[in-house]
């Protein structure tokens, strides 16, 4: 059964803001990217068009449900490619590309959806300058119905001190050709109150840096974090000011996994554990 955590009334009397602020301090100012809470908010921008060079790895995920009994559609797979561009620094980005859909203008949507919002942070980077970026991709999971990529690498804007963890994730709709994000699959308020109560769990971290994220966690409040969690994942915000979101998350096996930002010291980002089949 899902817990809900509703924090004393107090706590909600005032909205906060998410710190906002650049910061120069740290190695880049994309700090929205998984970094710390302050998030700089910047203005949106495509992945650069420069010249890219496309190559493609080994690797092919196979349909996670390939013997059900829907035709073609059943055996849908995602191989991974890699997009590459050195005018500007130094990107080097993984994404899935889907394969074997039953429609190929929806199989051809979803792989520029795919594609667009795994590049995305090299459009952000521009913005601050030339930057090395290399990013992994991870298909967690595919079938007919939905994939499913964990994004995680390093990036580093040029001047700065040393390069940013990275972690950003995408769940996409394959047959409505959307991304799908945190409200789907719980809801922000919830989440905040999870994230500080005594039950949070922080996936596979130490008891040393369990104590160093919830003495971090001291210096948050619901109200920030139900806007971050409001604010996370794919599709991004359009217009002046938008920023790449300091949240991501996913689903896997009955679990709900997402990220929030923690200092360069604690690794630039957490990642929360709620169990969402209340087992």
């Amino acid at each position: 059964m899902k817990r809900t955590y509703i924090m004393p009334l107090l706590i909600l009397t005032s909205s906060v803001m998410l710190m906002s602020c650049k910061r120069k301090q740290e190695d880049t100012d994309l700090s929205g990217i998984h970094t710390t809470a302050q998030a700089p908010k910047e203005t949106m921008a495509p992945a650069t068009s420069a010249p890219v060079e496309v190559t493609t790895a080994a690797e092919t995920i196979k349909d996670t449900q390939a013997d059900s009994p829907d035709g073609a559609a059943a055996n849908v797979s995602a191989k991974l490619e890699t997009y590459q561009d050195s005018s500007s620094g130094s990107v080097s980005i993984q994404y899935p590309v889907v394969s074997n859909l039953s429609d190929s203008q929806t199989q051809e949507a979803v792989n520029k959806l795919l594609f667009d919002n795994a590049t995305a942070i090299a459009g952000f980077a521009a913005k601050e300058g030339p930057a090395s970026i290399d990013i992994t991709c991870q298909v967690v999971a595919v079938d007919r119905s939905r994939l499913t990529a964990v994004y995680k690498g390093t990036m580093q804007v040029q001047g700065s001190a040393y390069p940013t963890n990275v972690f950003y994730t995408n769940t996409v709709d394959l047959k409505q050709v959307k991304s799908l994000g945190f409200n789907d699959y719980s809801d922000a308020y919830t989440m905040a109150g999870y994230v500080m109560s005594d039950d949070v769990e922080f996936y596979q971290a130490a008891p040393d840096l369990t104590q160093a994220l919830l003495d971090h966690r001291a210096s948050m409040s619901v109200e920030q974090y139900t806007q971050l969690f409001d604010q996370a994942d794919f599709p991004l915000s359009s217009g002046e000011g938008a920023s790449f979101p300091e949240s991501f998350s996913y689903t896997h096996e009955g679990v709900l996994y997402f990220s929030i930002p923690v200092p360069h010291a604690l690794g630039d980002y957490a990642i929360v554990t709620f169990n969402i089949d209340g087992k």
